[in-house]
């Protein structure tokens, strides 16, 4: 099921405490609503009740879809330079729901499940979109980083990420976002038989793929930002 829980948010603009209800866990096999909310981007937006501003809180939950073979812990884009840590109370929380110290039954569905861990809204909406269109979210990783040696004056920066915006027959488009605001700074189409040139070569890409294939956080982050 999912979970929510009631909690005071303070709007940005005004300052009103506005009561609100949070996520702290969603299943989005029984609340498909919840996921499409996600992927639209309106999930957790607050209407101020003062001021009439829109706000969006950020992301602290975990996410399930059984029938899409996904779990996810999402966190605040301000976690990310801890994302070694949480990446290891991930895994712990995750061995504890469905793996090596869960219930058979548990552990069963375990199997069947992709573990990761997110940071910011961006993120958890790639994930989403990444495995609907039948990706393998390392193989994705490894194309970005082919993508921004290939792009001129793309706008690499503390605080814009480039994240799979959404995947179409013959190309994948992706967004440079601010990570705080989500807005699109730059639009860039690849097309999609990139995807699949990257493992006709495995070779030149064997390091990289190492260093992302079998964890929890898979995010070209994991190879620019030195933890904390």
């Amino acid at each position: 099921m999912s979970i929510f829980q009631s909690m005071a948010a303070n709007c940005p603009a005004c300052g009103t405490e506005n009561m609100v209800e949070v996520a702290a866990s969603v299943n989005a096999d029984r609340r498909p609503d919840l996921r499409q909310q996600i992927i639209d981007g309106t999930f957790q937006t607050v209407h101020c009740q003062s001021c009439g501003t829109n706000f969006r809180l950020q992301p602290s939950f975990t996410y399930i879809d059984v029938g899409r073979r996904l779990w996810i812990l999402a966190h605040p884009i301000d976690d990310l330079t801890q994302w070694q840590t949480l990446e290891n109370e991930a895994r712990t929380v995750f061995d504890t729901a469905y793996g090596s110290v869960a219930p058979k039954i548990a552990r069963e569905l375990g199997a069947t499940l992709a573990a990761r861990i997110v940071f910011g809204w961006p993120a958890m909406r790639e994930k989403l979109v990444c495995h609907a269109a039948g990706l393998d979210d390392v193989e994705l990783e490894l194309l970005k980083l082919a993508v921004v040696r290939d792009v001129q004056n793309a706008p690499l920066a503390d605080g814009s990420e480039l994240r799979l915006d959404r995947a179409e027959d013959d190309a994948l488009v992706f967004a440079w976002l601010d990570s705080s605001t989500e807005e699109v700074l730059k639009t860039l189409r690849a097309p999609r038989a990139a995807y699949g040139e990257l493992a006709e070569d495995p070779a030149a890409w064997a390091a990289l793929r190492g260093r992302l294939a079998g964890q929890l956080f898979v995010d070209v982050n994991r190879l620019l930002i030195v933890a904390g």
